[in-house]
């Protein structure tokens, strides 16, 4: 019990503490915004090439899509 209370008074400091603008500016500036440059380094590869494939599929598709339509308008006629 006396435990418990200690640990929620340490919290509730720690909390006031992080809310404090001058606080929250520094960990945004030294935490938070390099985690997320770092995953964006980390990631954007992945997001290139998954862009490129779906682009490249979906002009295949398109492609596939018009010589259907020619055959079909082809024989149509």
């Amino acid at each position: 019990m006396l435990i418990q209370k200690l640990t929620n008074r340490v919290l509730e400091k720690f909390i006031a503490e992080f809310q404090e603008p001058k606080n929250m500016n520094n960990l945004k500036k030294n935490v938070l915004n390099p985690m997320i440059n770092y995953t964006y380094e980390k990631i954007y590869p992945y997001f290139l090439a998954t862009i490129i494939v779906f682009l490249l599929t979906f002009i295949l598709a398109l492609l596939i899509f018009v010589i259907l339509l020619r055959q079909t308008l082809k024989n149509y006629y």
